[in-house]
């Protein structure tokens, strides 16, 4: 697995909490769809696939007995969080077009870029959408032409970047804590 799989999954769980009216992701500004990239990945291999929006997400916003305030909050004002992490089938040649298709895509609809990598193999794109003063989306684009790994991320509501060490102590997400910003 690539070393920088556990920070870039990181990245990609950040947020804060949800408003109880409207908890569908799809309909948020912040929301990007990644099916295209689900159904590059092998099933045959080892997937992490995340759908969390509506009850669910709700769930985890709510906390549990033990859980103070603060820690609920982390999640309240996301309205959904996806993420595809696979093992891409078939040549890299389609999945490395649809990160960059979706990239430029993206860019040209009024995201902004955070951060893009590029080597001899890799390919890495950190987006965030706003409106008005606050981030409402961030999508998280990488993918290693060498062993094939592809990462699609969505956070879709808005979002505190200084929760980002907080989500990942809470989804079990190792390396959220040393991004910039993050507490």
């Amino acid at each position: 697995m690539n070393p920088l799989r556990p920070a870039l999954v990181a990245l990609l769980l950040l947020g804060t909490p949800v408003a109880a009216a409207d908890t569908s992701g799809s309909r948020s500004s912040g929301y990007v769809d990644g099916a295209k990239f689900r159904a590059l990945v092998d099933d045959t291999q080892d997937i992490v696939e995340v759908n969390l929006e509506g009850a669910m997400l709700q769930a985890l916003a709510r906390g549990g007995a033990d859980d103070d305030d603060d820690s609920k909050s982390v999640f309240a004002k996301l309205k959904s969080i996806h993420a595809v992490i696979g093992t891409v089938k078939g040549p890299s040649d389609a999945a490395l077009e649809l990160v960059q298709q979706t990239d430029r895509k993206l860019v040209a609809d009024g995201w902004q870029r955070v951060t893009r990598i590029s080597d001899g193999t890799s390919r890495i794109s950190l987006l965030t959408h706003t409106v008005a003063d606050r981030i409402d989306g961030l999508v998280a684009l990488i993918y290693d032409t060498s062993d094939k790994e592809l990462v699609f991320a969505n956070l879709a509501g808005e979002i505190d970047i200084t929760k980002l060490g907080e989500i990942g102590d809470r989804l079990d997400v190792p390396g959220l804590d040393q991004v910039p910003g993050a507490r």
